[in-house]
């Protein structure tokens, strides 16, 4: 659960917040292990109609873990930029608390994978090198991460730029 924030000054808006989400090129799902610790990996995404969707390998740790307890934290950084000579980090960040499923409908899935191909290869959509990568997909989990709440959280309390 993501508790009130304790710099309120670096609280991002919202939209902001949800910018973060949308745009930041990769992130770490966390997963609950059945001994209570936590389980991250680095997980490519897209945010899509308001959820998150992933993919992944039919098996391993964090299909164990959300097939257990579906409860999950994503978080990611849009930017992160080190101040010389200021001790301080320009940055803009999300993390958002949800419900993980395997996503099983046809229909959904094909859609998840193609906001993932459209996030990381927007030119290379309905080209046969994309038509050879989608006919892999079948082997491929796809995830629907439902959001039930997300903070963001900047240098400064806004994005910048």
């Amino acid at each position: 659960m993501i508790k009130t924030l304790r710099r309120i000054d670096r609280k991002l808006s919202e939209e902001d917040a949800w910018a973060v989400l949308r745009d930041s090129e990769y992130g770490f799902l966390t997963t609950i292990n059945d001994d209570g610790t936590p389980h991250c990996v680095p997980m490519s995404y897209a945010l899509y109609d308001g959820a998150l969707y992933f993919h992944c390998a039919r098996a391993g740790q964090k299909l164990d873990n959300l097939r257990r307890d579906d409860r999950a934290q994503f978080t990611c950084v849009l930017h992160s930029r080190t101040v010389p000579l200021q001790f301080t980090v320009e940055f803009a960040s999300c993390m958002a608390d949800g419900t993980v499923h395997i996503v099983e409908d046809e229909g959904e899935r094909q859609t998840a994978i193609r906001a993932i191909c459209q996030k990381y290869d927007p030119e290379g959509l309905d080209t046969p090198a994309c038509d050879r990568a989608l006919q892999g997909m079948p082997a491929t989990v796809i995830l629907r991460m439902e959001i039930t709440a997300l903070c963001g959280k900047a240098n400064r309390g806004r994005l910048p730029g």
